[in-house]
């Protein structure tokens, strides 16, 4: 007479390790979405910061940082001739804002944290004066914002101004040669 062991056939084993593996994937599905949005609070935060400082510089000297164009497109700080001398256009910025808050230059263009785009427009015959600051998101957390990118979180009077005035590609107010970035 055979004696009944006790233990889980090999089937019973292959559907506790594949519901095991199912609930491993949706959790770190899951996982990666929240880090994901977690970065994309921290890039909106730092953009309302930085624009309160802007504001504040506005205050204080009755117009906004003058730099035409602060884009962080680049990977790493150089010379004018470098890059477009982008880099150099972030530290300015964050130069012209130190009496107000402390930014890095460099992490106004570091991939891991962000590229941060800032632009500057004055039209001496009508004296308005805007600024436009964006970062890109990882996710379209950008879409209710009132500016242009829906893939971007925006911030200043610059953005809702060219997506309100002008239609399709003239509205991205960071754009080369669009009609909203030669001015307003």
């Amino acid at each position: 007479m055979w004696a009944k062991q006790k233990g889980f056939t090999v089937v019973e084993l292959l559907i506790v390790i594949v519901v095991i593996g199912i609930l491993a994937a949706i959790v770190i599905v899951a996982y990666n979405g929240v880090q994901g949005k977690s970065r994309d609070s921290a890039r909106i935060a730092k953009v309302k910061s930085i624009s309160k400082a802007i504001e504040l510089y506005y205050i204080d000297n009755g117009r906004y940082p003058p730099i035409l164009d602060g884009q962080g497109r680049e990977t790493s700080c150089g010379s004018q001739t470098d890059n477009w001398g982008h880099c150099d256009r972030n530290k300015t910025l964050a130069d012209m804002l130190a009496p107000y808050m402390y930014i890095d230059p460099t992490s106004l263009s570091d991939a891991t944290q962000g590229n941060y785009y800032y632009w500057y427009t004055s039209q001496d015959s009508d004296n308005y004066q805007t600024y436009g600051l964006m970062v890109y998101l990882e996710s379209s957390g950008g879409q209710n914002d009132g500016g242009y990118y829906s893939n971007a979180y925006e911030v200043g009077p610059k953005p809702p101004y060219c997506s309100t005035k002008y239609s399709g590609t003239n509205a991205s107010w960071i754009t080369y040669h669009s009609q909203c970035a030669g001015g307003n």
